[in-house]
């Protein structure tokens, strides 16, 4: 951590000080009060000092994470050798400002974050801000789960607008992440509800009921299997359209190619 490092010369201030006016001049000591006003200072502010120097300095990826994101089919595959360096610095970064809440587990695991990060990524690659500031609370459930917005209804995801919260079912978001044309990916699917609440005036494709037969022609799923897959009642179309054209974008553009290229304004910018 940066901030740890600009602590290391006050430390050494303090020894300094302390020395002399041990061995000098006793007065001495009260100049001690300034670096260790200084060190609470720099304690207090150490996550704004932290992040202004990743930003500076973004970290890759760790080898198993990187290894992973190489192994995960979708936009990552489509990008040039630079494109593919800042897409897993932006993850690496996303994952640091990210507050993970296990429910259930023990401790989210360094895979579980980063698939949660490379979803949202995914759809900000193309912006100069990648973070989604009003959603940085990320509750984790080994398995489907009830809600107080759906009780009785044992689900896989749900964004909460008002808190600011996504959960997932960690089960179901790495199979979509590794195996998208198997399993809906719901990590792409919540971030792009959002994404469209985080940028409510951009020009959005007009996804409807009237479109679900298109929606099944490219994703391979029928309508059945995807309402009964997500188990929730108020399923969003344009976000579930974002998720396949991510995921299978050579099918929607033959099947659907006017909204493809809408999105693709959308998202690429």
């Amino acid at each position: 951590m940066f901030a740890r490092i600009l602590a290391i010369p006050l430390l050494v201030i303090v020894a300094v000080l302390a020395f002399l006016s041990w061995k000098v001049n006793f007065s001495l000591s009260g100049f001690i009060i300034i670096p260790f006003v200084l060190g609470a200072i720099l304690f207090v502010f150490s996550p704004q000092i932290n992040w202004w120097w990743y930003i500076r300095h973004p970290p890759d990826l760790t080898p198993g994470l990187r290894a992973m994101i190489e192994k995960t089919p979708g936009l990552y595959q489509r990008l040039n050798a630079e494109e593919q360096l800042k897409f897993r610095q932006r993850v690496s970064l996303f994952m640091m400002a990210q507050q993970y809440l296990p429910q259930g587990v023990e401790k989210v695991s360094p895979d579980v974050e980063a698939a949660v990060a490379a979803s949202a990524v995914t759809l900000t690659m193309g912006k100069k801000d990648f973070l989604f500031p009003k959603y940085e609370n990320i509750v984790l459930y080994q398995h489907p789960f009830p809600s107080p917005q759906y009780p009785e209804l044992f689900h896989i995801s749900e964004t909460q607008d008002e808190d600011g919260v996504l959960l997932f079912s960690i089960q179901h978001l790495m199979l979509g992440l590794l195996q998208p044309d198997q399993y809906l990916h719901i990590g792409l699917y919540e971030y792009a509800k959002v994404y469209m609440r985080s940028y409510p005036f951009a020009r959005y494709p007009q996804v409807e009921e009237a479109h679900w037969p298109v929606l099944e022609r490219i994703s391979g799923f029928s309508r059945t299997a995807i309402e009964t897959y997500l188990n929730v009642p108020d399923i969003s179309l344009p976000a579930l359209a974002t998720v396949f054209y991510f995921t299978q974008p050579e099918v929607f553009r033959s099947e659907w190619p006017e909204v493809f290229e809408q999105f693709s304004v959308v998202y690429q910018g």
